[in-house]
């Protein structure tokens, strides 16, 4: 649908909907920094000016001459030929952002007057939607050289806010999450694990907002007013930090309206300390609904200890609750070593078991992790811990029929499996066609429905696929032990804890996403556009050996004159133990090519890097908001990246 008849027919529905409720838009501000304008980087103000606005253009768009891209580094006056002014030359000054420092504007400002409005944070701007960004920093350079003026009076700008948010429509995956987790803005626990306690200040996404609750639902309902699921599109996003979204004081008044927005189901995260009889009947009501139930324990005084928690029992005892209701749900558990290992491991053990006897659709454990800004930093081998945590959930596999995943999946996959990405089943959700159809743990898939299956995703993919269509039953070939076994699968058949709103592979658990081989031919591609030769590829500790092995295995670069080197940078910015490759910033990639160019002597004719840390937004921003196109810009090296899915299992 074009914008044009998209934005008539929203409009249509927000008129209709104000006309019930004489409701008025959210209004949207932001905080201008006057104070950074007063440190040039030119002397020349109007020279000053023109920077700014190429600078901030330019980390939103991408020039092009006759279709292609064009790299700009500098600019001149049309009428001085001599004269040249670079761009971007104080990156490794102004743009890289300190673990410590906070973020421009990435704090809630209060006008003078006392009139009681809010400013967004522009920082989290900066990574969701840069064009607010941009508006800012032009505002800011003009004011440095004129003054506004209203009927020949001086006027004082601090701020601007958006007038017509249909211009702020963006694409939209549909995902009812994208209104839910507004309402998760503070929270009712305070775990010791917290992956917010370890958050560098400079962290985009925590927004830095402390509100009433009236002033999160009147955005709530803004948003509510312009989601389209069905168009797939919605507002721009503006997310922080997501706390507990069940003990908002407009939890269930969001649900309500949002269900009678849309039928798409509704993926809540919570602690459970508020899922009290009445509000597990009332969210019944709304189905379909799935939660995420940060468990932790099934013990009241440890769970209390981990999450200082005033409510645990509340929490344990919704679990009957949510079987009664007929609500599925993946019990949470992050394995925290809060006293001795063997106390941890037999807690795992215990809050397992009590959540596969309530019939949780899966089981999903945490591997713990800190950061350097953590505190206190425990004080405990986690390497060790880790290690401990999957020998343990692999023994409990044994024991429960409620599939366990441990997440991060690929460092099992790492430890255990010395052939990668297999299509192998970990676990069999209860009731579902999977399990009534035989299907058992360490069955590998080698054909669905005809199709021969030769990895993970591929047979995730025809699994979904097959799920979503009119198909009433498919036949699977799988290896079981050393027999081959024939499986006939009736997609009808299943009840709970299986639910089809959620369920994507028809029952069958995976040890993760895997690694699509798709995305080797897409970076021979790239590499053959730039006819490079020395190509460093910068990878994590956790994918390397999938993508080592599916290097050596295919034919892809057989003939190719490209020599690939893979090396995995340091996570400087969170540190701690933090190793995932989605939390890489842009500093972390420059600090890693520096480095290797010192160590090797030359520099790459091309750095690949997997487009996952920049995937967030859309807008290739890494988590503080910067943008990656810094890394070719401060490093000299023409960096591409290698489009690919977020790993979030």
């Amino acid at each position: 649908m074009c914008r044009r008849v998209l934005r008539h027919s929203l409009k249509s529905v927000n008129r209709h909907s104000k006309a019930d409720e004489t409701q008025q838009d959210y209004a949207f501000r932001y905080r201008l920094d006057l104070e950074s304008a007063k440190t040039p980087v030119f002397h020349h103000r109007l020279a000053e000016l023109v920077r700014a606005v190429l600078e901030s253009l330019l980390n939103v768009v991408v020039p092009q001459s006759s279709g292609k891209d064009v790299k700009v580094d500098g600019f001149r006056w049309l009428m001085d030929r001599e004269q040249n002014y670079p761009l971007f030359c104080n990156l490794d000054k102004a743009s890289a952002p300190s673990a410590f420092g906070a973020p421009r504007g990435n704090r809630l400002l209060e006008p003078e007057n006392g009139d009681g409005a809010v400013f967004q944070s522009v920082a989290n701007a900066s990574l969701y939607e840069p064009r607010i960004d941009l508006i800012a920093k032009l505002t800011e350079s003009i004011l440095a050289l004129v003054g506004f003026e209203y009927q020949g009076k001086p006027v004082e700008v601090d701020g601007f806010k958006l007038k017509d948010l249909h211009d702020w429509i963006v694409p939209s995956t549909g995902s009812t999450g994208e209104v839910i987790d507004y309402a998760g803005s503070s929270c009712s626990c305070d775990c010791v694990f917290c992956c917010n306690r370890g958050n560098p200040p400079s962290v985009a996404v925590s927004n830095g907002m402390s509100r009433a609750a009236e002033e999160d639902f009147a955005e709530i309902k803004t948003r509510i007013e312009y989601f389209s699921p069905e168009n797939g599109l919605a507002l721009f996003p503006s997310l922080g930090s997501v706390y507990e979204v069940t003990t908002h004081p407009f939890f269930l008044a969001m649900l309500r309206r949002l269900r009678a927005k849309t039928s798409r189901p509704f993926r809540i995260t919570t602690n459970g300390n508020n899922l009290t009889p009445k509000v597990v009947a009332e969210m019944s009501e709304l189905k379909p609904v799935y939660l995420y139930f940060s468990l932790n324990s099934s013990s009241p005084s440890r769970r209390q200890r981990l999450m200082r928690d005033s409510n645990s029992q509340t929490a344990i005892d919704a679990l009957p609750l949510l079987k009664e209701h007929l609500i599925p749900y993946a019990a949470v558990i992050v394995p925290w070593p809060l006293d001795t290992m063997s106390e941890m491991l037999d807690d795992l053990s215990a809050t397992v078991a009590y959540a596969a006897s309530q019939e949780a659709n899966m089981i999903q454990v945490n591997l713990p992790g800190y950061t350097r800004c953590f505190s206190p930093i425990p004080e405990v081998d986690f390497h060790r811990v880790w290690e401990a945590v999957i020998e343990q959930v692999r023994e409990l596999r044994e024991k429960h029929d409620c599939p366990i995943v441990a997440m991060p999946t690929l460092y099992e996959e790492n430890i255990y499996h010395k052939s990668k990405n297999l299509a192998q089943i970990i676990g069999v959700v209860k009731n579902s066609p999977a399990y009534f159809g035989d299907l058992r743990k360490g069955d590998i898939i080698l054909d669905i429905s005809g199709f021969p299956v030769r990895s993970r995703p591929q047979a995730r993919d025809l699994l979904s696929a097959l799920r979503q269509s009119q198909a009433n039953a498919l036949s699977l070939k799988v290896q079981r032990g050393t027999s081959t076994v024939q499986i006939n699968l009736d997609l009808s058949k299943h009840s709970y804890p299986y639910s089809p709103d959620f369920d994507a592979y028809l029952g069958m658990v995976f040890l993760g996403a895997g690694f699509r081989v798709s995305y080797l031919e897409d970076l021979k591609q790239v590499i053959e556009a730039r006819r490079a030769r020395r190509v460093l590829f910068l990878s994590s500790e956790l994918v390397k050996p999938s993508l080592e092995q599916c290097l050596a295995e295919t034919r892809l670069f057989t003939n190719s004159a490209a020599k690939i080197d893979i090396e995995v940078p340091q996570n400087r910015f969170f540190g701690g133990n933090i190793f995932m490759g989605d939390l890489l910033v842009v500093q972390d990639f420059i600090d890693h090519i520096q480095g290797y160019v010192a160590r090797r002597g030359f520099k790459p004719d091309l750095v690949v890097i997997p487009s996952s840390p920049f995937n967030l937004s859309g807008w290739g921003r890494d988590l503080t908001g910067r943008v990656y196109l810094d890394i070719e810009r401060v490093t000299g090296v023409p960096v591409e990246l290698l489009p690919c899915a977020t790993v979030y299992e």
